[in-house]
This record gives structure tokens, sequence and C-alpha cells, in this order.
């Protein structure tokens, strides 16, 4: 018995899986053969199999973080620890300083730290307490989700591709990850109470917090003798379904007040903002809070029915999201108008190369990125969502954000 033997074996088995086919468990079964006569061959060959469809994966695109977003809507719960270990396992293979800094940011917020361990099966079986079978389940199944992967816009270099920065190379100014985390615990909590004056309160702070940021960084990058750093990048925000082209016209809304520019795969349910790394930050931050607050006001609408007694619960609430993410788009350009009309003179003539340099280096990486993209039309179909919808949007806190483009 070869390892070629096996392998031929992997690829269909681990697609019939993915799909929850009818012959999965005929697969199984022919791959729990092999196993029974040699499970460390079994063993070997799933790894390395494994460890090659992630490092395709993220050749084509894919992270981290958007595997496991994506994964949890197409695989079973219990595939998940093992993604997770896979990923650690694979970058056992990858020195530090040819691993973007991203990237590893990313694994840290995965809860992936080095030193990254190796990918024992039957290690991780008792740890995870499955079974064999379970363990080439799972396995099959996260096998049979990478090999389809569609190909993604690279956001930044895979591991393996980045070399360190040459000493005296002048960095863009790292974000302050703990005023975005101050900033992050207050809208939480502005998100959560019940309490509207102790929601205002607390996002009335974490606008304060970010006007702060936000001005003290332009006013940096405004002195003639510090070259702009050009610090544009995307990021992906995935959705929740349904409803996901509404839901990305309110991350569309955020994103153009704040500079930022988007891309939607709809049947991904993702979408990549395009931007300068601090207003993609921010960006990311009030879109997240105002999702939860549209989703909320949305279903407290409850179920609608039309005339005739048919239900008109979907429509409405498309047309309530896309409503909302309208309104919250104009009061959002509305403030960041009055918070810029309000810049002292001499002030306003120093940042203005630098929101100018910042727009230019912004659409220099969307075309690169996306050289190709269409425009797309919505249509209303529910009256009564959209004035709801409007409705709900005027009630939205946005003190977060108003006072930051200054």
């Amino acid at each position: 018995m070869s390892d070629d033997e096996i392998l031929r074996l992997l690829p269909m088995a681990a697609a019939i899986v993915a799909l929850h086919d009818d012959r999965a468990d005929g697969e199984l079964a022919r791959l729990g053969g092999f196993d029974e006569r040699d499970q460390a061959q079994v063993d070997r060959v799933l790894h390395g199999f494994l460890t090659g469809l992630l490092r395709t994966s993220w050749e084509r695109g894919w992270t981290p973080a958007d595997l496991l977003q994506h994964g949890r809507r197409e695989f079973d719960p219990g595939v998940e620890p093992l993604l997770l270990t896979a990923i650690a396992a694979e970058h056992r293979n990858y020195r530090e300083d040819m691993v973007d800094p991203r990237w590893l940011d990313q694994l840290l917020d995965l809860g992936i730290e080095p030193p990254f361990a190796e990918l024992d099966f039957a290690a991780w079986a008792k740890s995870e307490r499955v079974s064999r079978y379970l363990t080439l389940r799972h396995t099959l199944a996260l096998s049979g989700f990478l090999q389809s992967l569609p190909p993604l816009a690279q956001l930044f270099p895979p591991p393996g591709t980045t070399v360190r920065r040459i000493a005296g190379e002048r960095p863009a100014a790292p974000a302050n990850a703990k005023m975005l985390s101050r900033i992050r615990g207050l809208l939480a909590k502005a998100e959560a109470t019940e309490f509207p004056d102790e929601a205002e309160a607390l996002s009335g702070k974490a606008q304060e917090l970010m006007a702060k940021f936000a001005l003290d960084r332009a006013l940096v990058e405004a002195d003639p003798a510090v070259e702009i750093p050009d610090d544009s990048a995307a990021r992906r925000i995935w959705l929740d379904t349904p409803y996901v082209s509404a839901k990305a016209q309110l991350v569309g809304a955020v994103a153009t007040a704040n500079r930022c520019r988007t891309v939607m795969i709809e049947q991904l349910a993702v979408v990549t903002v395009i931007g300068a790394d601090l207003d993609l930050q921010l960006t990311e931050i009030l879109a997240t809070s105002l999702l939860v607050q549209a989703n909320r006001a949305m279903i407290a609408s409850g179920k609608h029915i039309g005339r005739y007694g048919e239900s008109r619960t979907r429509s409405f609430r498309q047309s309530f999201l896309m409503a909302y993410a309208q309104r919250i788009g104009e009061r959002l350009q509305a403030a960041t108008e009055a918070t810029q009309a309000a810049v002292p003179v001499a002030d306003a003539s120093r940042l203005l190369p630098v929101l100018t340099r910042r727009e230019e280096q912004v659409e220099a990486l969307f075309t690169k990125l996306f050289p190709n993209t269409k425009m797309r039309r919505t249509r209303i179909t529910n009256g009564a969502g959209w004035a709801a919808g409007l409705s709900a949007a005027d009630q939205a806190q946005l003190e977060a954000r108003q006072q930051v483009r200054r």
C-alpha cells in the first residue's frame, strides 16, 4: 500500500463528505480500510494533503480569519477546532520574519500563538474527545471545504513571502490598539444597555476618544517635514444572512463617510473595505455596531402580513434595512461635512494635502485589488419597511463617530 493510493482517494472523498452526499459513508469506509492496515501512514498522508490545501488557500487570497468566518457557515461545529489546529501546524513552516504582521495579528485573534504545535491527529482526537471515525470525517469535511474555495483579492502577502523591513525604513504609524480597545468596549456596552441615557453617555465618551485619536493622527501627518505614509489597506467584513445586500449597503454607507471604498461578494456574504488603516478600523467598529442596532430594530418591528394574508416579512425587512442604510449614510455624511466646516482655516489648509493624498492612495489600492467591479442597483419592494427603516435610522446612536473628522 503506497501513499499515492491513499492520496488518489482523498480529493473525491473530501468533496463527497463536505457536501453531505449519500456516498460519504462509503468513502469513509474505503479510507477506513487503509486506516486499519496502517493508521500512521494515513495520518501522514492526510497531514500533507491538508497542509497543501491550506497553502493553496493562502495563495488564493484567503486568510485564517476568512476561513474561520466562512467555515462556520459551511461545516459542522466540530470541524472548527481541527481547522485552528491545522492552521497552527501549517505555520510551523514559516519564519516569523517571513510572515506579515497583519497575518500574525489574525492568528492571535484566533487564539493561535507560537510555538505552533504539530498536527497529531491522535492527540487532537483525544483532546477533543472524538472517535477515530469522527476524526477522519472532520478531516475530509475540512479538506472538501478548502478544495471548494473561490479566489479572493489578496489583501496582504501570504506567509513565506514577506521580508522583514529594511533598517531605517519608515513604517506607517501604527494605530493605538489600547485606544481602539477602549472604544470597542464603550460601543459594546452601548449596544447591550437597555437604557437610552446610558447608551448615549457611553457613545459620547467613545466619540470623544475617536475624535482626539483621528485629529492627532491627521495633524501629525500634516507636518510638511513628515512624509505621508501609504498605509492604505483592505479588510473583509463577513455578514450574517439573510438580507446580505441590504447589510452591505449599511457597511458601504459607513465606509463612504470614512473615506473608504467597498466591494461586496454576495455569494460569500462578505464586504471588502478599502481605506487608510485608521479609517478602516473606525469603519469596522461603527459598521459592526450599527449592524447590531439595525438588526435589533428590524426584529422589533415584528412580522408583517399583506392585505390578503400573505407573509410580507421578508420584503419588509429587506426594505427596512435598505432605508436604514440610506438614512445612516445621510446622517454620517452630514456629520462629516459639519465637522470639516468647523476646522480652523489654518488647520484646514494643512490637512487638505493629507486628505487628498490619502484619497489617491485608497483609489490606487482599490483599482489594484478590484479592476473589474460593477455597480448594482437595488429595488424597494415594501413601502412600509422603507418608512420604518428611515425612522429607526433616525434613532440610531451615531455619536461615536460624529466628531472624528475634525
